[in-house]
């Protein structure tokens, strides 16, 4: 067993290819900041030049805000070490100085010389100013960037399309194809066109083998040597003598054997079994086709069954036509044999010209799919060799995450660029950090044996020991669980390296039942073995009774964590699939306890995809019966089994309305809807009138149903928005269900975001971790049918190969290699299911019959742990061990920390708390008279006066009140001689050019420049500022993005840019609308004149109504919520005309202190409605009114000491002011609003 060395992540060589090797647990991430750190400091590189790459968006997002908050909190160390006053961005991301990362990096690189703490604070400090830029990608991302930076050497056109996926060029290609090629060999060989059809090969055959060799472009094809010719006459004749045998004898063939049965073995004939081969017989001949279908009982009537069933000693009957049966037998096959080749050739074909045909077809289209992004660069790395060279330039230091994941051509994309593989210290710096034990995505098609390879080739191997996840008792448990035998993994080079327990602290588990760290509850075994449908049940009931005694001690305070009781979402059940979940819902809803589906299954792979794509095809075609009927059966109709089948009686008669023809009319009606008006309006539609939701939702599974239809009609209305046309959109969708993919965007979602018992599958478990974890259904031992349709996948010698070959013996050989690979993925699997728990597990294991024996659960992974270390993987396979061994081997475990129990037998389910009758709901009766003094105000209305008219239609207040001072052009005397000619203070004035900016600024992604040219060029389009002759039109785009680059990296307040708000962190121009009671506009005067604010010209008169407006952003940072409001106004040319006093007289001329309260109050009454717990001094952080012309960070040296940012207007309205007013806007009369 080869064991490395454990990582000094900050004492090993920043140099070459290396190999980390971690265990679930043990802080991948955490060294992967490390390293990052140390590139930063040691090599003195940019974040820019440190290419991090991961394989999911999720992982991406994850691994960027982890480095960020390490560097942020490192600063924030360095800052407090050497008494200077931290960064005001690092503020919020405190960094104690006891973090193991800092005084490694004190010890080992400040104190011994390598860098000064000065020199490491700033460099990180430059690292997160400019961390936007951090190259940290999903490697789609990566290659991405990589063709976007160099397209002339990919050979791909100047602006192209990403599309998400090329199927529908695929399916078309394999049309063409179809038609040119495989139409007229069926037409030109007798019998291949029967067995097309009855083999079901179409056209989404060829598109389904291209898919798989696209998705393992590099693995070896092997092909069947092809026949010379053809003896299909042969076959004729043989029929034709046959046939005539059989109808010509004296004596039917049939009677013979029967005559005969006393001298054959009883076990292969019987009078029933001759008599079916005589139908058989008969019905092949009365066809008259010699590839007629013939059933395998015919073999009774053959010369070499008859010879294997007579008894000793005695002859066989004998007629012509027994010699004859067999010889069209092996006529017959030999016939499909070659129909197989002839397929195979063709399909050969098909490989060798789809793929370049496709490549050409997107080319020409200026279309590139994201797996064609992989294999450009990878071209275009092949055909410049200086392209390798250019790229490490760009990232002179690379890390890749989750090698284990890698497949050929990605690591050959890597090993191109950093020299992997090609001599000690001759590549690099090159991380590659994986755990191979946790290798679950070969249906992705990830590669561990080019992992192993690749490790093999690394300049140094380490590895990571130290899990600081798990408890100890947890961690001993796994590692005499997966340590007991050496071939746990099955696979050569992949070993369990022990593990040991980290310092982190944790929060201790407190239960008055103690349990160990892993407890294995063992199936009854000997005669009271279980069914495996049997033990599936127990196995589900048992952990729902567990789970409801840890949650039933919760409530009573016996079970917490630290001093907090044990939640539901602390739990979590982990399964292989959507059916075992399933059965765990339903134990846990016996006991009345919620549960959460969390999978990575594609929504396409659900029963609700079936359903869909029924009722669609049924609206294309309202006129088919048995469309119609196969719609009409699935539950979004709720008709039952009696319903449908009267339809047939009642569609002609005197009850349409609720037959057939009712139901054509209104598909057709929803068909029209379709047509006209498109898919989603026709689906909400058709959705509302049969009243899907209420009806499912009020089943067993209901919220998951319901969210899945949603979630597929979201999809269908995406691709219909792309491609219009019914036809389309359900190829697409056929295609979708057909391959179960699409994407990130079509894994299932949850159903709810309650706090509930988490029921989540193996895959998507992976990386995550649980207080308690259990796993009731690891025992189960049935293993997948190798292989797939035409072609076997499986490595030989480590490398990958594709085999169509035809070989009996070869196929077995091939058959059980790729057996031995999905055994080895399922010891994967087990391990990263048992890895999970941070405090506790439960795992059901033993013996289980299936077809009346033990042999399946005897020969399960599971047991191939604790019970295999004595034989070879393929003695296991073939014949496990006896059961009682294998229970005796689980008993051996027991110990402390793992204990070896019988499965509990659960009583009668109790719900935890009882439930109570839900009151009767009423409505509410309307009991006042409306007024006429009703109307809809605003804060613009309400200040021009203009808000008297009932019924106003409010728009947003894009500077409409802007003075005519600031409106009017300046004279050319006073615009500074030096002024940039894209600076924004040339860009026009007046309410025009507010509306512009505003658009800008609603369209642009703060986070991504490369957007701002795209939302300049709209804004514009959209809202032009000025008439197109104006003077400066020509820099209007360069002001506006300019005035994005000024304005996001402005610090507003300590630690907080614009450049840090995502998208998801925003909303853009909020609309509320709020009702007023009865408000004297006077109370509101002396409201804000009580609280210092300046008097306002309003009316006397009492305003009802509702309070209506659009606040230009809210955004979140640091956990608080802010009001951003853009202002336009030009009030000079320097930064004394945007410091505080020049803003506070603009605020009070406009009155835009009454604007802000107005917004505070909507937000306030906003955050109270949506978060718990809400607390307005803890979630809310102010208001900002940033008059954008003059927020600047060049300025702010104009202030002097204070360092007071220009144009950013700041308040945080009082709360006893806020409350004051949300009293007075909700008050019902005068009186009232007085109090």
């Amino acid at each position: 067993m080869k064991r490395f060395p454990e990582l000094d992540v900050f004492g090993c060589p920043l140099e070459g290819v290396q190999l980390i090797e971690a265990s679930a647990g043990t802080g991948k991430t955490w060294n992967i900041c490390a390293l990052v750190v140390r590139l930063l400091l040691e090599r003195n590189c940019t974040i820019e030049q440190i290419l991090v790459v991961t394989f999911t968006n999720a992982a991406t997002a994850e691994l960027r805000e982890r480095i960020r908050a390490r560097l942020a909190g490192l600063a924030r160390a360095l800052a407090l070490l050497t008494d200077e006053a931290p960064a005001e961005d690092d503020a919020h991301d405190a960094g104690p100085l006891e973090d193991p990362m800092v005084s490694a990096l004190v010890e080992r690189l400040i104190l011994s010389g390598q860098v000064s703490a000065e020199q490491a604070l700033l460099r990180l400090r430059l690292a997160l100013n400019s961390f936007d830029q951090a190259a940290v990608h999903t490697i789609h991302g990566f290659c991405q960037r990589a063709l976007a930076e160099t397209p002339f050497a990919a050979g791909l056109p100047l602006a192209f399309e990403l599309m998400p996926d090329d199927e529908a060029i695929r399916h078309d290609l394999a049309v063409e194809f179809w038609r040119r090629e495989v139409d007229p060999a069926a037409a030109t060989h007798e019998g291949f066109a029967a067995w097309l059809v009855d083999n079901e090969v179409t056209p989404d055959a060829l598109v389904d083998e291209l898919a798989r060799r696209l998705k393992k472009p590099q693995a070896e094809l092997r092909w069947p040597a092809m026949p010379a010719g053809d003896d299909e006459p042969a076959l004729s004749s043989l029929y034709a003598a046959a046939r005539q045998a059989w109808q010509s004898s004296a004596m039917s063939p049939a009677r013979l054997v029967q005559d005969a049965l006393p001298n054959l073995k009883a076990n292969i004939y019987s009078a029933d079994g001759v008599e079916r081969a005589r139908q058989a017989w008969q019905r092949y001949f009365d066809a008259g086709d010699a590839e007629a279908p013939l059933d395998a009982k015919a073999l009774l009537l053959g010369a070499a069954k008859l010879g294997q069933g007579a008894k000793k000693n005695t002859a066989p009957p004998d007629a012509p036509f027994f010699a004859l049966a067999d010889a069209l037998l092996s006529a017959r096959n030999a016939q499909t044999d070659r129909h197989v080749l002839r397929w195979l050739e063709l399909l050969r074909n098909w490989l060798m010209w789809a793929p370049d045909a496709l490549r050409e077809n997107k080319r020409e289209a200026r279309t590139v799919s994201f797996d064609d992004l992989l294999s450009n660069l990878h071209h275009a790395l092949l055909a410049h060799s200086w392209l390798g060279g250019v790229l490490r330039e760009r990232y002179p230091c690379a890390l890749i995450d989750e090698f284990q994941d890698t497949d050929p051509l990605q690591f050959e994309i890597f090993s191109r660029i950093y020299g992997a593989g090609s001599g000690p210290g001759s590549g690099g710096p090159l991380f590659m950090v994986g755990d191979p034990k946790q290798a679950i995505y070969s249906f992705r098609a990830a590669d561990l044996h080019t992992y192993l390879a690749a490790r093999d080739t690394a300049d140094a191997a380490y590895t990571l020991a130290v899990n600081q996840r798990s408890t100890a008792e947890v961690i001993d448990a796994g590692n005499a669980l997966f340590g007991r035998n050496a071939r746990a993994f099955v696979l050569e080079g992949l070993d369990y390296p022990p593990v040991r327990a980290g310092t982190r602290e944790r929060a201790p588990l407190h239960d008055a039942e103690p349990a160990a760290g892993l407890n294995v509850w063992l199936l009854p075994g000997g005669d009271a073995a279980l069914a495996k449908a049997d033990a599936q049940a127990r196995a589900a009931a048992a952990t729902a009774a567990e789970i409801a005694r840890l949650l039933t001690g919760a409530a009573a305070g016996t079970v917490r964590l630290g001093d907090a009781p044990l939640t539901p979402g602390d739990i979590a059940v982990i399964v292989q699939t959507h059916v075992q979940g399933s059965r765990i819902k339903q134990a846990l809803a016996q006991y009345g306890i919620g549960s959460v589906e969390l999978t990575q299954d594609s929504v396409f792979a659900s029963e609700e995809a079936e359903m869909i794509e029924r009722v669609l095809l049924a609206v294309e075609s309202p006129g088919d019966l048995r469309v119609l009927r196969a719609a009409l059966a699935t539950p979004l109709f709720g008709l039952d089994a009696m319903a449908i089948f009267r339809l047939q009686e009642t569609e002609a008669t005197d009850m349409p309305e609720t037959g057939a023809i009712a139901w054509i009319e209104r598909l057709q009606r929803y068909r029209q809807l379709w047509l006209e008006r498109g898919f989603i309006a026709m689906w909400r539609t058709l959705m509302r009138e049969l009243e899907v939701a209420p009806r499912l939702v009020a089943g067993t599974g209901g919220e998951r149903r319901l969210t899945n239809l949603s979630h597929l009609a979201e999809l269908l209305q995406a691709r219909w928005v792309e491609q219009p046309g019914m036809t389309a959109l359900l190829r697409w969708l056929a295609a979708r269900r057909r391959h179960g993919g699409g994407g990130d965007e079509a894994q299932l979602r949850l159903e709810s975001d309650r706090h509930l018992v988490q029921i989540v599958t193996v895959h998507k478990s992976k990386g995550l971790e649980y207080a308690i974890a259990f796993c009731p259904f690891l025992w189960d031992g049935h293993v997948r049918e190798a292989g797939k349709r035409f072609a076997i996948e499986y490595h030989d010698g480590g490398a990958a190969v594709i085999d169509y070959g035809r070989d009996e013996h070869i196929r077995a050989q091939a058959s059980a290699a790729l057996r031995r690979e999905q055994a080895a993925e399922q010891a994967r699997l087990l391990y990263v299911a048992l890895t999970r728990a941070v405090y506790r597990c439960y795992l059901v294991a033993g013996i289980y019959t299936a077809k009346r024996n033990t042999k399946e659960a005897c020969a399960s992974m599971l047991n191939w742990l604790v019970a295999g270390q004595d034989v070879s993987f393929e003695a296991w396979s073939d014949s496990a061990l006896a059961a009682e061994r294998i229970i005796a081997a689980w008993h051996g475990l027991d110990g402390p920390a793992l204990r070896v129990s019988a499965l509990p037998e659960p009583g009668a389910a109790k719900l935890l708390t009882a439930r109570e009758a839900p009151a009767p709901l009423e409505s509410r009766r309307a009991r006042r008279a409306l007024r006429e003094s009703w109307r809809i105000a605003s804060f613009s209305a309400l200040l021009s006066q203009a808000g008297h008219a009932r019924g106003e239609r409010t728009r947003p207040d894009h500077d409409a009140l802007a003075s005519l001072r600031e409106l009017a052009p300046p004279p050319a005397a006073n615009v500074p001689a030096g002024l940039a000619a894209d600076d924004i203070l040339h860009f026009p004035r007046g309410p025009a050019a507010g509306e512009c900016l505003h658009r800008l600024l609603e369209l642009a992604d703060f986070t991504r420049p490369d957007s701002w040219p795209d939302a300049a060029a709209q804004a514009l389009r959209e809202r032009p500022p000025a008439p197109a002759g104006a003077a400066s039109a020509a820099h209007w785009s360069a002001m506006m993005q300019r005035l994005m680059c000024e304005l996001v990296a402005c610090e507003l307040q300590p630690g907080l840019r614009l450049a840090e708000i995502a998208p998801a962190q925003r909303l853009t121009e909020l609309e509320f609308t709020y009702p007023l009671g009865a408000v004297p506009l006077e109370a509101l005067r002396t409201l804000l004149r009580t609280h210092g604010y300046a008097e306002l010209a309003l009316d006397a008169a009492t305003l009802r109504g509702y309070m209506k407006g659009f606040i230009d952003l809210v955004f979140v940072h640091g956990g608080r919520w802010w009001i951003a409001d853009w202002k336009s106004n030009h009030l000079g040319y320097d930064a004394a005309a945007y410091a505080r006093p020049a803003l506070a007289l603009a605020m009070a001329e406009h009155g835009y202190h009454l604007q802000y309260l107005l917004y505070t109050v909507a937000l306030h009454r906003y955050l109270r409605n949506r978060l718990p717990d809400y607390d307005y001094e803890r979630d809310v952080g102010g208001c900002l009114w940033l008059f954008i012309r003059g927020a600047r960070d060049a300025w702010r040296s104009a202030h002097g000491a204070s360092g007071e940012v220009p144009g950013v207007f700041v308040e945080r309205v009082p709360l006893a002011l806020v409350e004051a007013l949300d009293r007075l806007m909700r008050a019902a009369d005068p009186q009232e609003a007085a109090a």
